[in-house]
């Protein structure tokens, strides 16, 4: 969600597992099959249902798990909890595994609390490498077919629907394409962000409700005492 530039890579790896793929939690997306000719319109009305159904989002909440694919490491990495978002421009991640991680949006401003390490990373909600992520969920209004050129994934290895692949007409230094998996009723169960390093980052949902609104004091953040607080550069 912010760029190396700010913190250094590790740690802007860090925040950007947490939170450049959550924004399609709560898009329909994904095509249904078809011929190969066909997929190429198809998908891109596929998108076109993914933006009414997030434009039309008010708040919601959600149980995720995020899956970190890298080989730089010996096993993938589990995270999980629940997400609450307000559009636009709030949003909180608040973790069970690890317990007491949190990452928060408050219209303004992005916070990422790592209790273990102590310290909380605070960026601009629109600086460096947060356009594609986050902010882009956030929006009050979304053009996929403006930003990405659209296309259906592969074939799944155990059959059903194939995945719609989203690839940024700009590239991005976050992410190469975005994967998102959906079910019958056109409700993103899965996203997975890839990399140009060949990392994945996959983000499953469940449990999905849709609310008119929450409470305000979700996405307001105070930095619990005796931890350092770092500021990302634009």
């Amino acid at each position: 969600m912010i760029g190396a530039r700010g913190w250094g890579r590790a740690t802007a790896r860090r925040l950007g597992m947490i939170l450049v793929i959550i924004p399609w939690a709560l898009a329909p997306a994904a095509g249904r099959g078809g011929d190969r000719e066909a997929a190429p319109r198809d998908a891109v009305s596929e998108a076109r249902l993914v933006e009414a159904a997030l434009n039309s989002l008010t708040a919601m909440t959600a149980l995720f798990t995020q899956t970190l694919e890298s080989p730089a490491l010996p096993s993938p990495q589990v995270e999980r909890g629940v997400v609450y978002l307000q559009r636009p421009g709030r949003v909180r991640f608040e973790y069970e595994e690890p317990k007491g991680k949190l990452a928060i949006a408050d219209g303004e401003r992005t916070y990422l609390y790592l209790p273990e390490e102590r310290q909380v990373l605070v960026a601009p909600l629109g600086a460096r490498g947060t356009r594609g992520g986050i902010s882009l969920l956030l929006q009050e209004r979304i053009d996929l077919v403006a930003e990405f050129a659209v296309a259906w994934g592969p074939e799944p290895p155990g059959g059903g629907a194939r995945p719609l692949t989203l690839t940024p007409r700009v590239p991005r230094p976050e992410y190469q394409s975005l994967l998102l998996e959906v079910d019958s009723d056109h409700l993103v169960t899965a996203l997975t962000l890839v990399d140009p390093l060949g990392s994945r980052i996959t983000y499953r949902f469940s449990r999905l409700r849709r609310a008119a609104a929450l409470d305000g004091a979700l996405f307001r953040f105070a930095a619990p005492p005796g931890v350092s607080v770092r500021e990302a550069e634009r």
